[in-house]
C-alpha cells in the first residue's frame, strides 16, 4: 500500500509540475536537440510551455543545408505536447509567427549536384509555419528583396512551398510594388516561382511565372499599365511619359518581349524641337504620341536590341527603326516622318532634308552611334543646311542655333528606354 500511495504522489507531483519540468528540460535540451535535428546553429530565447502551448520570444537559426545563411524569427507559438516536439510524425507541426527575418543565400555556382543535405541527427516533423510579417532579402542586398508579407510556410523532406501576400518587392534601382499574391517552390536547390502579381502606386499589374536552375532565371511576364518609373530611371521619365503594356520570355539569360506605352508623352527632346524650328509656328517641345510601341530583347551581357519600332503623334510625327544599346555603344536606323497636311512647303526640302513621301509624310533617315555618354546623330546638320538653303517662315532665323548636341534627345530617349 505504502508503495502504491508513493506512485500515486509521484504521478500526481508530475502532473501538477509538468510545466516547470517541461519547461526545464526545454531550457536545457532544446536548443541543442533543435540543432541536432535541424544540423544547423540554433539560437532559442525566451521558451516557455504552458497549458500546452510553446512560446519562444526569439529564434535563430545559421547554416546547414538550407536556402538561407540566416533567419531570424520573433513572437513564436505552437500547440504542442512539449516531449514529443521532435518525434516522427507525418503530421505537420503548426507554428505562428509574429515577425521574420530571412537572409538568403546564393546558390553554388555549380547547382546540378543538388544541395547538401545535412549529418544524420533526430528527424523532425514537417512544418507548417504562418507568419504575420516576412522581410526577405539576399545576403549581398543587390538582388530583389520582400518586406512585409503575410507567408503560408510549408516544409516536408527538402521541399518548402510557400504562398504570401500584401508587403512589397524591391529590385536595386526600381520603384518597389506591392505584392498581391505569390506563390513558390524550393526543391532539389531550385526555385520555381509559381505565379505571382504585383501592383504599382497607380494600380499597374506585373505579373507571371519563373523558375531558377542551374545557376539562371527564366519565366514568362506581362504588365498592363504600369508606371514608366518601374522600368526606367528618373532621369529619363523626366523626358519620357506614360503607362506601359506588354509581355516578355525570360530563356537562358536573354529577355525578350514587347512593349507599349498608353498616354505617352515626350518632353524637351532636342531633336524633335530643331525638326519643328523649320516648320511655321510649331511647338514640339513636348510631344504626345497615339501610337509608341517596340520589340526588345536584352542580352545577358546587358547588351539591349529593339526592333519595330513605331512612334506616331498627332502632331503629325512619325518615327520607325530599330537599333541598339550596349555599356560602350549605341546605334539605331530610324526614320522619321513629318506629315505633309497642311504643311504645303515641306516639299521644298525633298531632296535635301526628306528623301520621300509616302503615306502623306516626308520622310528622312536619321542614324544613331557613338556610345551612351556622347551620342552621334547625322540629321540636326542636314536640318541646319536645309533651313541655310531654303529658309521657310523665319526658319533662318533659327538655323544658326544649331547646338552641338544636338543629338542629345535621340540619345537620352535610347539610353533611357533600353537602359534596363
Amino acid at each position: 500500500m505504502a508503495l502504491a500511495a508513493l506512485a500515486v504522489m509521484a504521478a500526481a507531483a508530475a502532473f501538477v509540475l509538468r510545466e516547470q519540468l517541461a519547461n526545464y528540460w526545454i531550457r536545457q535540451q532544446l536548443a541543442a536537440q533543435l540543432a541536432k535535428a535541424l544540423d544547423a546553429e540554433i539560437d532559442l530565447h525566451g521558451v516557455e510551455w504552458k497549458d500546452g502551448v510553446l512560446k519562444a520570444r526569439k529564434f535563430r537559426m545559421a547554416g546547414g543545408a538550407y536556402p538561407f545563411t540566416r533567419l531570424e524569427a520573433r513572437e513564436l507559438r505552437a500547440v504542442v505536447d512539449w516531449h514529443r516536439i521532435l518525434e516522427p510524425s507525418d503530421e505537420p507541426l503548426h507554428i505562428e509567427i509574429a515577425e521574420a527575418d530571412v537572409v538568403l543565400r546564393r546558390p553554388p555556382p555549380d547547382e546540378s549536384q543538388g544541395p547538401a543535405t545535412g549529418g544524420g541527427g533526430a528527424k523532425s516533423p514537417p512544418l507548417d509555419l504562418l507568419v504575420g510579417r516576412l522581410d526577405l532579402r539576399h545576403a549581398d542586398e543587390a538582388s530583389w528583396s520582400i518586406s512585409g508579407t503575410s507567408v503560408r510556410a510549408m516544409q516536408k523532406g527538402e521541399t518548402w512551398t510557400f504562398s504570401g501576400n500584401g508587403g512589397s518587392f524591391a529590385y536595386p534601382g526600381w520603384p518597389g510594388m506591392a505584392i498581391e499574391r505569390l506563390s513558390a517552390e524550393h526543391r532539389d536547390g531550385r526555385w520555381h516561382i509559381g505565379s505571382f502579381a504585383f501592383k504599382d502606386e497607380r494600380g499597374g499589374v506585373l505579373g507571371g511565372s519563373a523558375v531558377h536552375a542551374d545557376g539562371a532565371w527564366s519565366g514568362e511576364f506581362s504588365w498592363q499599365d504600369v508606371d514608366l518609373n518601374s522600368f526606367l530611371p528618373a532621369n529619363v521619365t523626366t523626358h519620357v511619359g506614360g503607362v506601359s503594356s506588354g509581355d516578355a520570355v525570360l530563356k537562358d539569360g536573354a529577355l525578350a518581349g514587347k512593349m507599349k506605352l498608353t498616354g505617352a508623352q515626350t518632353k524637351a527632346v532636342g531633336l524633335l524641337v530643331k525638326l519643328a524650328s523649320m516648320l511655321d509656328r510649331e511647338d514640339w517641345s513636348e510631344v504626345p504620341w497615339r501610337i509608341f510601341q517596340f520589340d526588345f530583347t536584352r542580352q545577358a551581357d546587358g547588351r539591349v536590341e529593339f526592333s519595330d519600332f513605331q512612334a506616331l503623334s498627332p502632331k503629325g510625327i512619325a518615327i520607325r527603326g530599330s537599333g541598339h544599346y550596349a555599356a560602350a555603344s549605341i546605334s539605331a536606323d530610324l526614320q522619321v516622318g513629318i506629315r505633309g497636311s497642311g504643311r504645303p512647303y515641306l516639299g521644298a526640302f525633298v531632296p535635301m532634308l526628306f528623301s520621300h513621301e509616302r503615306d502623306g509624310y516626308y520622310w528622312t533617315p536619321l542614324k544613331v552611334s557613338g556610345t551612351p555618354s556622347e551620342p552621334k546623330e547625322n540629321l540636326s546638320g542636314r536640318i541646319a543646311t536645309a533651313l541655310a538653303v531654303v529658309p521657310v517662315a523665319g526658319a533662318a532665323d533659327a538655323a544658326v542655333e544649331v547646338p552641338k548636341a544636338a543629338g542629345e534627345a535621340v540619345g537620352n530617349l535610347l539610353r533611357g528606354l533600353l537602359r534596363h
